[in-house]
């Protein structure tokens, strides 16, 4: 399995250093969803996993999936987080401190993790991550201990594909679309909805993919809502252009803006796919 090099550190360092800018989309999501069912609810749903001492999560953010661990492991559980944004150090270990847990972060790639023994931790949590690096899902394997859980959060290669084809249409007006699939489609089928368990299957025996069917329902006076949406992914979106014609930049994201407007005036509503899905595995091959 080849390493994911569609984005540069850079590209998620800008895209996530803003912590605050991570909670207001968080808001946006959990306001406009249609399954109105916390995601990491099903993740953990009638999942025993109580005697989970070692815990790591790849990617880790502010904690968003952490908040949910309490009372479901150990007393005396550590938690890991590893994530190459360092802006993400103190919201994290307020996260587990929030509730009352001991933590650590590393401010890494997800790759340190080559560099860690075998069956070291319990419990492995990726959400909404692993597309950056599914590279290391043989290492993740190799270093959950045999009884663990390697939960895994992700979404559908469809998602935002509204979005994108707006994106599609402007980047073709300038001339800067010559192939199939834009660089955020490719990220979105890197580890998806779709084919994750054909990639999990091969390190794991055991995989279970709990499936969280959503939309982004956006109504015609919130559609600033979903432009500021938008407007927090650029560096993901709009990749190739800002590498290959970085002067178009400003005159594509102005024109996507625009069909966003003129399409939710025209039908008072703008619905983006937003399904995502929940792996379980267990029992790691190695």
């Amino acid at each position: 399995m080849e390493q994911n090099t569609l984005y540069s550190r850079n590209d998620i360092t800008r895209t996530y250093e803003q912590v605050h800018d991570l909670l207001l989309t968080r808001y946006i999501i959990k306001t406009y969803s249609s399954n109105r069912r916390d995601i990491r609810d099903v993740a953990l749903s009638n999942l025993n996993c109580i005697n989970a001492k070692k815990v790591l999560e790849l990617g880790c953010g502010y904690g968003f999936f952490i908040e949910k661990l309490k009372g479901r492991i150990h007393d005396s559980a550590v938690i890991i987080g590893i994530d190459m944004v360092e802006n993400n150090r103190e919201p994290f270990l307020h996260s587990v401190s929030s509730i009352q847990y001991t933590g650590e972060f590393i401010s890494a790639s997800a790759d340190i993790i080559k560099e860690m023994p075998q069956g070291s931790f319990d419990m492995i949590i990726t959400s909404y991550s692993l597309y950056f690096f599914p590279h290391l899902i043989p290492d993740i394997a190799r270093v959950l201990a045999p009884g663990g859980v390697f939960i895994a959060v992700t979404h559908s290669k469809n998602t935002l594909k509204e979005a994108i084809q707006f994106i599609r249409s402007c980047m073709k007006s300038v001339g800067s679309l010559d192939e199939k699939e834009t660089v955020i489609n490719r990220l979105f089928s890197a580890f998806s909805l779709e084919e994750g368990r054909y990639q999990l299957e091969k390190h794991f025996k055991k995989v279970e993919r709990l499936d969280y069917s959503n939309s982004m329902v956006f109504p015609a006076e919130h559609v600033n809502d979903f432009i500021f949406y938008m407007q927090k992914k650029k560096n993901l979106i709009y990749k190739e252009v800002m590498e290959v014609m970085p002067e178009k930049l400003d005159a594509i994201v102005s024109c996507v803006e625009q069909h966003i407007i003129d399409y939710t005036a025209e039908h008072r509503t703008i619905i983006l796919n937003k399904d995502d899905a929940v792996f379980r595995c267990f029992e790691p091959k190695y």
